[in-house]
């Protein structure tokens, strides 16, 4: 006898709207863009309930889209001209249906997350932010500028030097292993 499968079945209307489990949770940002993306259909927004509606961020459903390279001048249109909650979100949704082709919703195009950031020990940031007479931003900026390279973190390493810093001093200051900060 065969053992029942852990999974059912999911039928076609279980693609538009996620089971809920007891914890309530909602539909997400990816479901709404599913939703613009491949099944367009123009009565979705009076189902959402309001859980759902906290996750209809126009900003990061435009940003979702972007993702998709054939879309890009349609989003950039559309953001220039309807910047977050301008219109209303049952009009922006309506909008970016009729606009956005639905032959582009089975090509997956993975959401493309910031590079990480390097951290750097407080000490360092502090000199640099002497140095340049810069804030604590635009000293993080440098320190990344110099980090790119190898000629740029000898020159952080001159720099740190002319605090009057010992060798050892300069390696610990950029090993990270102090106070970080980002």
């Amino acid at each position: 006898m065969k053992a029942k499968s852990k999974r059912a079945k999911k039928s076609s209307t279980d693609n538009l709207f996620p089971q809920i489990d007891e914890k309530q949770k909602g539909l997400t940002l990816f479901n709404h863009i599913k939703q613009i993306q491949k099944f367009q259909d123009p009565n979705y927004f009076d189902k959402l309930t309001d859980l759902d509606l906290k996750t209809f961020n126009h900003f990061m459903i435009l940003r979702g889209l972007s993702m998709n390279p054939a879309l890009l001048d349609i989003i950039s249109t559309v953001y220039r001209y309807f910047e977050t909650k301008v219109i209303p979100s049952k009009q922006f949704y309506l909008l970016l249906i009729s606009l956005i082709p639905s032959e582009h919703s089975n090509i997956f195009h993975p959401w493309i997350k910031a590079s990480k950031k390097h951290k750097y020990s407080k000490g360092l940031i502090e000199l640099v932010m002497r140095k340049f007479e810069a804030s604590k931003s635009e000293a993080i900026e440098y320190a990344n500028i110099f980090s790119m390279t190898d000629t740029g973190k000898k020159e952080l390493f001159d720099i740190l030097q002319g605090y009057g810093l010992t060798d050892k001093e300069v390696e610990t200051l950029m090993s990270n292993d102090d106070d970080i900060t980002e």
